[in-house]
C-alpha cells in the first residue's frame, strides 16, 4: 500500500463560504424578478448559466476517467479537485429538470401551432416533441450521476482499506462512461442548445460542445488547484510540472476549440446551404460581430498566443490569467450560441444576463469548496499517488 505521509485538509473559510452564498442569493433574487420583467431572457440565461455549471461538473468527470484510463500517474495527487467538481452534478441535475417549465418560452417547436404550418419542423417531430424531449434530458442525468456517484466512491472507498481493486474498478467504470458519455453530451447538446434554433443543424455541434466544455473544466481545474497551492494546501504537492501539464492540456484543446469552430464556419459557408448559413448570418450582423470576435479572441487567440512558449505554462500567475480568460470565454462562447433565439436584432447584456451567471459561478466554487474540505486533500492510498508526489519529478 502506498500511503501518503499525511493527510493534508482544505477548510474554505467563513467568509468565503458567506460571500459565496450571498452572490448565489442575490443571483436567486433577480432571477425571480426576471420572470416578471423579462420571462423569455430569464429562461434562456437560466438555461445558459446551467449548461456551464452543469458542464463544470462533466469537465471534473470526463478528467478523471481520462486520467484512469490512460494509466495517468502524473494527475493522481491532484485528482481530488475534479472529483470535488463533481459535487455540482446533483444540484445542475435538478435545475435542468425544472428548465422543463419553461419549454414553452425556449423552443419554437414545442409549440404545436408553429410546427403544423413548418414543413421542416414537421419532419423532425419524431425527435423534437415534449414527452421525448423530457425523457431523453431525465436519461442523460440519470445514467452521469450514476457514473459520478459510482467513480466517486471507488476513490474514496480507497482512502479506507487501500484496495488496489478500487484502481482497476474505477478503470472500467471510466472506460464505460467514455463511450456513454460521447454519445450522450452529443445528443444532450443538440437537444438542449441546438434546437434552440432548429431549422439550423451541424453534424460536429456536439464535439464543438465538448471541447469548449472540457476546456473550461480545465480552466476551472488549474485555477483551483493554484488557488490551493497559495492557500498552503498543496504547497507540497503542485509543482511547476503538474503546471506544464496542465498548460500543456489547455493550449491543446483551446487549440482543438478553435478547429471545429472553424470547420463547422467553413464547411457551413462553403455548401451556403440557406438552412445552415442562417445561424452565422445572424452571428455576424454589427452587434452580434463584436460577441463573434470576442469569443474567438478569448477561447483560442489569447490562449494560443500567450501558453505557446513553454515557461508561461509554468508559470502559475499566467496560467491564472489566461484560466479565468478561458471562463469568461466559454461564458461568451454560450452567449453567442443561446441567445441570438431571444435577441433576434441586436444583443444586450445586462442584470438578466449577469445575475445567472454569477449565481451559477458562485455555486460551483461554494459546491466545490465544501466537497474538497470533507476529505483528504490527495487519494492516500492511490497505488500511483507516489509517482505524482514532487520528489519523484
Amino acid at each position: 500500500m502506498n500511503s501518503f505521509p499525511f493527510s493534508p485538509t482544505f477548510k474554505p473559510s467563513q467568509g468565503l463560504q458567506k460571500n459565496l452564498l450571498s452572490v448565489v442569493g442575490v443571483s436567486v433574487l433577480v432571477t425571480l424578478l426576471g420572470f416578471i420583467f423579462a420571462p423569455q431572457r430569464i429562461w434562456a440565461n437560466i438555461l445558459l448559466a446551467n449548461y456551464y455549471l452543469l458542464g463544470l461538473g462533466l469537465a471534473g468527470m470526463v478528467f478523471i476517467a481520462f486520467q484512469y484510463v490512460a494509466n495517468a500517474e502524473w494527475s493522481v495527487g491532484l485528482r481530488r479537485i475534479p472529483e470535488a467538481m463533481m459535487s455540482v452534478l446533483p444540484f445542475a441535475s435538478i435545475i435542468m429538470v425544472l428548465l422543463m417549465l419553461g419549454i414553452h418560452s425556449l423552443y419554437e417547436w414545442s409549440h404545436h401551432d408553429v410546427v403544423v404550418n413548418d414543413e421542416l419542423l414537421s419532419k423532425k417531430t419524431w425527435w423534437l416533441n415534449i414527452p421525448s424531449f423530457v425523457s431523453r434530458t431525465i436519461f442523460y442525468l440519470g445514467v452521469w450521476l450514476l457514473f459520478a456517484a459510482a467513480i466517486r466512491k471507488s476513490s474514496l472507498l480507497q482512502d479506507v482499506n487501500g484496495d488496489i481493486e478500487l484502481t482497476q474498478r474505477n478503470k472500467k467504470y471510466s472506460a464505460l462512461f467514455l463511450v456513454v458519455f460521447g454519445i450522450t453530451i452529443s445528443f444532450a447538446s443538440f437537444d438542449w442548445i441546438m434546437s434552440l434554433e432548429p431549422h439550423w443543424y451541424s453534424t460536429i455541434f456536439g464535439l464543438y460542445n465538448f471541447t469548449g466544455i472540457f476546456l473550461n473544466g480545465l480552466a476551472a481545474m488549474t485555477l483551483i488547484a493554484i488557488y490551493l497551492k497559495r492557500r498552503g494546501t498543496l504547497e507540497h504537492i503542485l509543482t511547476a510540472e503538474h503546471l506544464h501539464n496542465l498548460g500543456k492540456l489547455i493550449f491543446a484543446f483551446s487549440t482543438f476549440w478553435m478547429y471545429l469552430w472553424f470547420s463547422q464556419y467553413m464547411l457551413i459557408w462553403y455548401s451556403n446551404i440557406p438552412e445552415e448559413t442562417t445561424y452565422f448570418l445572424q452571428r455576424q450582423k454589427p452587434g452580434w460581430l463584436v460577441f463573434t470576435l470576442l469569443n474567438l479572441l478569448f477561447n483560442w487567440v489569447i490562449p494560443f498566443v500567450v501558453l505557446l512558449p513553454t515557461w508561461t505554462k509554468k508559470n502559475e500567475g499566467v496560467l491564472l490569467r489566461i484560466c479565468i480568460i478561458i471562463m469568461l470565454g466559454h461564458w461568451l462562447d454560450l452567449f453567442w450560441m443561446i441567445l441570438p433565439s431571444v435577441m433576434k436584432e441586436y444583443p444586450v447584456m445586462n442584470v438578466w444576463e449577469i445575475a445567472p451567471m454569477a449565481g451559477a459561478i458562485a455555486a460551483f466554487f461554494f459546491l466545490t469548496f465544501r466537497a474538497l474540505s470533507k476529505h483528504s486533500i490527495v487519494p492516500r492510498n492511490d497505488p500511483y499517488l507516489v509517482e505524482s508526489l514532487p520528489q519523484r519529478h
